[in-house]
């Protein structure tokens, strides 16, 4: 009896045993994806789970081969593909030693304001499905490894929504892998989530608060490889023309500096340069950090009284920021810009308080909904529409960005004759 009790236990400790987290977590894994497309030049990439070598061939429209190259066994390979041409859909595949070939397709930006532009943003998208805490255990490893596990399910979702959109490409509002933007939680926070979208769209990111609380952001930067920017060196602030539209990516973040934000942040010096030298109709500034907020994290008087009115001094169409893990929209006040809270990416959601005393009363709210959701924004005919589209395909919120006009228009005539004669050419005037 004794004996057969001891057994028992045994096997109990062998199989507790098995749910430790005891071994190395199972190395970052992605599919091949596009990282970043321009006029005349792309780069798709992939991380694989052993060095292998790789082998990329890129097709225009009438299959012809306009680059191939193979590369050699490495486990993070990048492939910069030059001397394309503006405006034009082109089909690639990546062939990896060892594994079953992948493909598919980028457009290139195409000249001038007349085409449509089409793309998507979001944030607080970061959710890692529960098993991630227990990946280094004996009885998960091996699955995690293979990637037999499921993603969490209002991200995947969402990914796949964003996919059958078929964005250009994707903004994304920070906070892409929670909670300390772990290298190692990458592949199911992010990688495989958003596996469809990266085939067809690079995905820019700005830096999320947890983006940063691991080496200060250099996972997030590494794993997505954005384009750096002229002032800062690296991806942490990014600037993007697509069309008429100007897309400048800021990150806000004050770790650094001591948790205060003030003029002489060092994303500000970016910003003004990037205000002052475009010439796009529209501006969009995309941070991680709300302006105004009718949620959990409140207003940020600091943004609002030393950010606002720059963004206003340049005629800014819209701020777009993440963090609060819902969906709000609010009146810019006099000369705007339109404020838009886009954190329902699939991390848990935040109630909203439309009664919340707020440090800025003129910035009136128009729409408050805790939900999960993405936003598409499509450019066509000299019109700029934005959609809110919930988890369930039901739409949120509906707008339109105009362009300056009237007394905006001839202010910034004063300091940006470019961008004002482009917006009177956008008009027909």
């Amino acid at each position: 009896m004794k004996t057969r009790w001891w057994r028992r236990g045994l096997a109990l400790a062998g199989f507790g045993c098995l749910w430790l987290n005891v071994l190395d977590d199972p190395p970052l894994v992605t599919g091949a994806c596009v990282q970043d497309v321009t006029a005349d030049s792309a780069m798709l990439g992939i991380v694989t789970a052993e060095a292998s070598a790789a082998t990329v061939t890129v097709r225009d429209p009438a299959g012809q081969v306009v680059h191939s190259r193979r590369d050699e066994a490495v486990r993070r390979h990048s492939f910069a593909i030059a001397g394309l041409q503006p405006g034009v859909r082109y089909t690639w595949t990546m062939d990896v030693d060892g594994a079953a070939p992948e493909s598919g397709t980028f457009r290139t930006v195409a000249p001038g304001d007349g085409q449509p532009v089409r793309f998507a943003f979001l944030g607080d998208s970061g959710r890692v499905p529960w098993w991630v805490w227990l990946q280094r255990a004996p009885i998960l490893h091996w699955p995690a490894r293979w990637q037999w596990l499921p993603t969490a399910t209002a991200v995947t979702g969402i990914g796949a929504a964003i996919a059958a959109y078929e964005p250009e490409f994707v903004l994304h509002l920070g906070d892409l892998v929670y909670p300390k933007g772990l290298s190692a939680h990458y592949s199911a926070g992010f990688f495989r989530p958003f596996a469809a979208v990266l085939r067809t769209a690079p995905i820019y990111a700005v830096l999320g608060n947890h983006d940063v609380m691991d080496a200060d952001g250099l996972q997030a930067l590494a794993n997505l490889a954005p384009p750096p920017s002229r002032l800062t060196g690296d991806g942490r602030c990014f600037s993007l023309a697509r069309g008429p539209v100007r897309i400048l990516g800021v990150d806000f973040n004050t770790v650094r500096i001591g948790n205060q934000f003030d003029p002489e942040h060092p994303s500000m010096r970016f910003l003004r340069a990037e205000l002052a030298a475009c010439e796009e109709p529209w501006v969009v500034v995309a941070s991680h950090f709300p302006m105004r907020s009718a949620s959990r994290q409140w207003d940020r008087p600091d943004l609002i009284q030393e950010l606002l009115p720059e963004l206003r001094s340049w005629g800014v169409s819209l701020y777009l920021s993440g963090h609060d893990h819902c969906y709000q929209r609010f009146d810019g006040g006099e000369g705007g810009p339109a404020l838009v809270v886009s954190g329902g990416g699939g991390k848990d959601l935040y109630d909203v308080d439309p009664h919340r005393r707020s440090a800025a009363p003129s910035l009136r709210s128009v729409v408050l909904k805790s939900s999960y959701h993405w936003c598409g924004v499509e450019v066509v005919a000299g019109r700029l529409r934005v959609r809110a589209v919930g988890l369930d395909g039901q739409e949120i919120d509906r707008f339109e960005v105009e362009v300056p006009s009237g007394a905006r228009l001839e202010s910034l005539r004063q300091v940006a004759p470019g961008r004002a004669a482009r917006i009177d050419r956008l008009k027909g005037g």
